[in-house]
């Protein structure tokens, strides 16, 4: 069972990447698209991590709690990225070649920054169940 949940946070994080470096479009150069993943997946996980942090906190978890946090955290931030990055790429991509005003971009950016806040904001109140769900399922596999 753990097995497949470590292929499905793969695939997510392949799938996140792919869609972020897609997006990015064949304009700018491989290195400011890589610059660009690794910022924004960076910037996600902090987030993620944070609020996996407060929506946890004053909660005992007990010994497992340490696993349940990665595989939920390091489920939750390519999910994020997915929601959040591909618009923004895609903005970024337009912005960088001069086609896209920075007011627009800013606006943009704005936008993006709210839609995963509301995520993010949904996240906080269901990762206790989560968390609870995930720790009796790694209870049953030991």
């Amino acid at each position: 069972m753990l097995a497949f949940i470590y292929i499905f946070i793969l695939i997510l994080n392949a799938v996140s990447i792919l869609l972020m470096y897609h997006f990015l479009g064949k304009e700018l150069d491989k290195k400011t698209k890589w610059i660009f993943i690794i910022i924004g997946t960076a910037i996600v996980y902090m987030l993620t991590s944070i609020i996996y942090w407060l929506g946890t906190m004053n909660i005992d978890l007990g010994v497992d709690s340490n696993l349940g946090k990665n595989l939920l955290v390091f489920t939750f931030v390519p999910v994020n990225a997915i929601i959040a990055m591909p618009f923004l790429a895609s903005s970024f991509k337009y912005f960088q070649n001069g086609r896209l005003q920075s007011r627009p971009f800013r606006n943009r950016c704005i936008l993006v920054g709210v839609i995963l806040l509301i995520v993010l904001i949904i996240e906080f109140f269901y990762f206790k169940d989560i968390q609870t769900g995930i720790l009796s399922i790694l209870n049953a596999n030991n």
